[in-house]
C-alpha cells in the first residue's frame, strides 16, 4: 500500500475520532421553529433524519419551513394551559428552545420555561438545548454597563436558564451576543466557548450548525457556552 494511501486512511480515522458522533435519530420538539434562528435549526434536524415537531402560534408565518415534512402543534408560550394542551402527553427525545418574543412583558422567558418544563415533565427528554443571550442572569456582571437598558429582560432570561439547570434534564445552553442580520451567510468558523466573558458576533446559520454539533453530544451535556466567531470580530 502506498504511503499516500496510508496518509489518507490515517486522516480519515483521525476525523472519525475528532468529529462528534451524529445524534441517534429521535423526535425533536422545537420552540421558535418558525423564526429566524429556529427555522435553520429545524431544516438541519430534518436533513439529519429526526422527526420534528414545531410548536407555533396559530398565526405564525411558516414560510421559512416551506417544503419540509413536519408535525405542528399550536399554542402560545404565554399561556400555560395552551402549552400543556399542545405538548403534554407526547414523547420527545430532544427539546430545542429558540423562542423570542418582542413586545411581551419582561418575565416572558422565565414564564415560558416554566410552562415548557411542566409540559414535558413526563416526556423522558434526553437533552434540552436552550438558545439564550450573553448577559443573562448573573452573566451581566461580566459586562458592566452593556446591558443596563435590558436588565429586566436579561434577568428573565437568567431565570429561564436557572429553571432549566434545576430541572434535572440534561441541558445545553448556547448564549449568543451580537447576531448578524438575517440572511448573512454562514462562515463555518463559529465556535462554542466556556469562557463566559466573551461577547462576539455570530450568524444564525452558524448557530444552527453549533446546535446540531451539540445534539446528543456528551461534551455539551450540562454546559453553558458562549457562541463566538473570531472571523467576524
Amino acid at each position: 500500500m502506498s504511503q499516500r494511501l496510508w496518509q489518507l486512511l490515517a486522516c480519515g480515522l483521525l476525523a472519525l475520532l475528532v468529529l462528534p458522533a451524529a445524534a441517534e435519530p429521535g423526535n425533536a420538539l422545537v420552540f421558535g421553529g418558525t423564526g429566524r434562528l429556529g427555522a435553520p435549526i429545524v431544516r438541519l434536524l430534518v436533513a439529519a433524519g429526526h422527526p420534528v415537531t414545531v410548536f407555533a402560534r396559530p398565526d405564525s408565518d411558516r414560510r421559512r419551513l416551506a417544503g419540509l415534512e413536519l408535525d405542528y402543534v399550536t399554542g402560545d408560550l404565554t399561556e400555560v394551559q395552551s402549552v400543556l394542551a399542545a405538548v403534554g402527553g407526547r414523547r420527545f427525545s430532544f427539546v430545542i428552545d429558540a423562542s423570542a418574543r418582542r413586545g411581551n412583558p419582561n418575565p416572558f422567558y422565565g414564564q415560558a420555561m416554566k410552562y415548557i418544563l411542566a409540559a414535558i415533565a413526563d416526556s423522558q427528554v434526553r437533552q434540552f438545548i436552550l438558545h439564550g443571550s450573553v448577559g443573562a442572569g448573573e452573566n451581566r456582571q461580566q459586562f458592566p454597563g452593556v446591558f443596563e437598558r435590558m436588565e429586566a429582560v436579561m434577568q428573565a432570561k437568567g431565570e429561564a436558564e436557572d429553571l432549566l439547570r434545576a430541572s434535572g434534564i440534561t441541558y445545553t445552553i448556547i448564549r449568543n451576543g451580537i447576531v448578524q442580520r438575517d440572511g448573512t451567510a454562514a462562515t463555518g468558523t463559529a465556535r462554542l466557548s466556556k469562557n463566559q466573558s466573551l461577547l462576539g458576533r455570530v450568524t444564525r446559520l452558524d448557530l444552527a450548525r453549533l446546535t446540531m454539533e451539540c445534539l446528543d453530544n456528551e461534551a455539551c451535556a450540562n454546559q453553558t457556552f458562549h457562541a463566538v466567531d473570531d472571523s467576524l470580530n
